[in-house]
């Protein structure tokens, strides 16, 4: 009885037949790029808590409809990908001309001149929110320009991967892009909704591709198969990333992606941020933005960066006030308000060494008088003594000398200031917003309605706050939801009683208002912990080094007395050190005359009774000691995140090397015994490699047709055309003789013996198959030969012997 080959030529098939087809007109590609639009949409979800929520939506979709609009008609044109992706972008710089540049461009969507002026102002307006605004911030035109744009480009890449190169898994790293910048920003990562909605939308966009690949294979065009294998690798390596990355990187223990405002992903060249909240610097365990400072100060010394003085808004962030800011550092006037006569103090030299630490606010002790040794252009405020960077520049990698007044204050003296009317303040530290809720006036009447001198309401105030009521967590108000500033996040806090320091020091100055005393609050760090190390100062001094990081990072509110000027209080309990001039022992009246030996459990009483402040305890999680290595790029846990975010990068191509051992293992072992499977293991090996090389093994492939295409479409001469064909010779024997077939003309081979059969493997070497993919690596680009190594196809569409169909 005769038998008949199990795959048959087709007879449609052609040597000459291209490797992979431009993608046709069909309605599915329009489908694939409306799934990649949703895909991008869904993951910017994401920005809701970064910006405030939903303010994007329109400005996001109005930038990428057009941009993927027009790259699914180029597919519909079958224009050349490449040419798409141009296409593209030249569809982004018109649709944010449109929106961003309108006064600026010509026909609406070509940028005109004044476009990079206006483009500069934008970028300048949007790093002003982020270094200005706590999270979530509220959106101007800048930041919807920079989020639009960089929407705008992720959805060119994920429409690239899904639609122009047929591999819609890859796009999914498109999507998680979009989702690093929040998860670093927002405490508690990116959310469930937004997480959920993104990954539901990456799944639609694998089925639109699956079914326009299926479209693809009826018309006769070879399909890409196995979207399905193709996302469970993708999701079993973000899996991993899941569950290996904590073991590494401290903090990352709540939410449905990691606490990214517990990572500082670019390592420690970071600043003190006033758009961030301090929070996020408190809550991370392990510290950055080393800040060295050595001082002759004979009290703990604060290192202020700047003040918040407008209490309007949802959001507290700091003036600038560039037209009122005098220009050098080198002599700084007095301050708006200072008393003609200043209470006695002493000089104070101080010099810091910023190392990493970068930010445009100068750190300098209060109140200072002259700075040297300054690189860049700097310019002071007289409201406020700030020094600002007014040139772009910032602190990082500068050592400077600063010298400050120190005035002695004391009890007595500040007791004895009787009310005033602050004429010689400004309005903007008086203020209080007219929508100020109730709770904050009326609570402030209870704690200091018993007094009617200044200070005697200030301490009450702070002795207040520091009472057994309330509780230091800088978990608390992300919790509750009321982390930040503005007077609606402070009267929340007096109802919760339980916060960080920028809740107890915004809280102190919104009540001292209410109290009538002139307020503001400050950003900057505590006193840190000393080294040990000396150095000699100006005139001979000894100046004693202390360091600080981002544990440090701390907010303090400062009020101002008639006569004495701006006075600095501690109104957050187990942080800072109390001023001596600030403890209570003893009230004039009212029922707290009790409660002062609490405000500080370090005091020591010295042989005249009085008390002093003890040193600021060392920050928790290791001596000063040993924060000398968070000087590098990254630290250790992020250093151990990056190897592991690599090998698993590397994954697919350490698998593609380890199977090819296998089989070349396979090889030398069945050949040298005698023994079926050799020439199948070789062939497969081959034809995988030409397939991750750009020429697939269709799926109605013979040998000799994918082996005649092959040799063709490669121009393989001399060697490797006669290793390929001794390959594919043996393969057809050995795949044969399994079924019982003799040869392709379909004569019974029943009674031949089988060892006949197989004779050409006999002849077979891993040689062959070496020759073979040299040849194939020699002809491909670079860019192929990478895509082959680094993401093989060949892990995914597996080569599957017919014998096992």
């Amino acid at each position: 009885m005769t038998s008949t080959l199990s795959r048959p030529t087709p007879a449609t098939e052609h040597a000459s037949s291209p490797r992979r087809p431009a993608p046709s007109a069909d309605p599915w590609h329009w489908a694939v790029t409306g799934a990649s639009l949703l895909a991008v949409l869904a993951a910017a979800t994401s920005l809701n808590g970064v910006v405030e929520p939903w303010t994007w939506l329109g400005p996001v979709v109005r930038t990428l409809v057009p941009v993927l609009l027009a790259m699914a008609l180029t597919r519909a044109l079958r224009l050349n990908g490449v040419l798409g992706a141009l296409v593209g972008v030249l569809a982004l710089v018109g649709a944010l001309t449109a929106q961003f540049f309108t006064r600026q461009s010509i026909l609406g969507i070509v940028p005109g001149p004044g476009t990079s002026l206006e483009l500069r102002r934008l970028l300048a307006e949007a790093e002003e929110t982020v270094v200005s605004q706590v999270a979530p911030v509220l959106p101007g035109p800048g930041i919807f320009l920079t989020t639009c744009a960089a929407l705008g480009l992720i959805a060119i890449i994920v429409d690239l991967f899904a639609a122009t190169m047929r591999m819609p898994a890859a796009s999914g790293l498109g999507l998680l892009i979009v989702l690093v910048a929040p998860a670093i920003v927002k405490p508690d990562g990116i959310g469930m909704f937004a997480f959920v909605a993104t990954a539901l939308a990456y799944l639609l966009l694998l089925a639109m591709a699956q079914w326009r690949e299926n479209r693809l294979a009826s018309s006769g065009v070879r399909a890409s198969s196995e979207f399905a294998g193709r996302s469970a690798i993708i999701g079993s390596a973000a899996l991993a990333v899941a569950v290996i990355l904590p073991l590494f990187v401290p903090g990352f223990n709540s939410g449905a992606f990691p606490q990214g405002a517990r990572l500082n992903v670019w390592g420690n060249a970071t600043g003190l941020n006033p758009a961030v909240t301090l929070g996020n610097d408190l809550r991370n365990p392990t510290g950055f933005g080393r800040i060295a400072y050595a001082t002759n100060s004979d009290t703990p010394l604060y290192l202020r960066a700047v003040t918040l003085e407008d209490f309007s808004g949802r959001r507290w962030e700091p003036d600038q006030r560039l037209d009122d800011r005098e220009q050098g550092v080198a002599e700084i006037g007095a301050e708006d308000g200072a008393p003609q006569t200043a209470p006695a103090g002493s000089t104070v030299f101080t010099r810091v060494t910023t190392q990493s630490y970068a930010s445009p606010w100068l750190l300098a002790p209060y109140a200072p008088v002259g700075i040297t040794n300054l690189s860049g252009t700097w310019a002071w405020d007289p409201a406020n003594l700030s020094v600002l960077a007014t040139d772009g520049g910032s602190t990082a990698r500068q050592e400077y000398l600063v010298q400050s007044t120190s005035a002695e204050l004391t009890r007595e003296g500040l007791g004895a200031i009787g009310p005033s009317d602050y004429d010689d303040v400004s309005e903007v530290f008086k203020e209080l917003p007219e929508d100020t809720p109730e709770i904050v006036r009326t609570r402030t009447d209870d704690v200091t309605g018993e007094f009617v001198n200044p200070y005697d309401k200030a301490l009450a105030i702070q002795s207040y706050l520091r009472g057994p009521e309330f509780t230091y967590s800088v978990e608390a108000p992300v919790d509750g939801g009321y982390d930040g500033s503005g007077v609606d996040v402070m009267a929340r806090f007096l109802e919760s009683k339980s916060g960080y320091c920028v809740h107890y020091a915004g809280t102190m100055a919104v009540m001292a208002r209410a109290a009538g005393i002139p307020s503001r609050m400050a950003i900057g760090y505590t006193p840190g912990s000393p080294t040990g190390n000396t150095s000699e100062g100006p005139g001979g001094t000894e100046l004693r080094e202390f360091v600080v990081d981002s544990r440090n990072a701390h907010s303090w509110p400062e009020l101002y007395f008639e006569g004495v000027g701006w006075v600095q209080f501690e109104p957050t309990p187990s942080r800072g050190v109390v001023p001596t001039y600030a403890q209570q022992s003893s009230s004039p009246v009212g029922p707290r005359a009790d409660d002062g030996d609490t405000l500080n459990p370090g005091a020591i009483p010295d042989a005249n009774g009085q008390t002093s402040p003890a040193t600021e305890p060392p920050s928790t999680g290791g001596s000063t000691q040993s924060t000398g290595p968070q000087n590098h790029a990254l630290s250790g846990a992020g250093f151990l995140a990056v190897v592991g975010i690599t090998l698993l990068a590397l994954f697919p191509l350490f698998l593609r090397i380890a199977r090819t051992k296998v089989r070349r293992q396979s090889v030398v072992e069945n050949v040298e015994g005698g023994s079926h499977g050799a020439a199948t293991a070789a062939w497969a090996e081959t034809t995988e490699i030409a397939g991750d090389l750009g020429y697939p093994l269709n799926p109605t492939d013979t040998p000799r047709t994918f082996a005649e295409r092959l040799a063709t479409n490669a121009s393989l001469r001399g060697e490797p055309a006669t290793s390929l064909s001794r390959l594919k010779t043996a393969y057809e024997h050995e795949e044969y003789s399994n079924h019982g077939l003799g040869s392709r003309t379909g004569e019974s081979t029943g009674a031949q013996p089988p060892a006949v059969l197989v004779r050409p493997a006999a002849a077979l070497r891993w040689a062959d198959v070496d020759a073979v993919t040299r040849a194939l690596r020699h002809g491909s680009s670079w860019s192929t030969r990478l895509k082959a190594r680094l993401f093989p196809q060949s892990l995914l569409n597996r080569f599957r012997d017919s014998s096992r169909r």
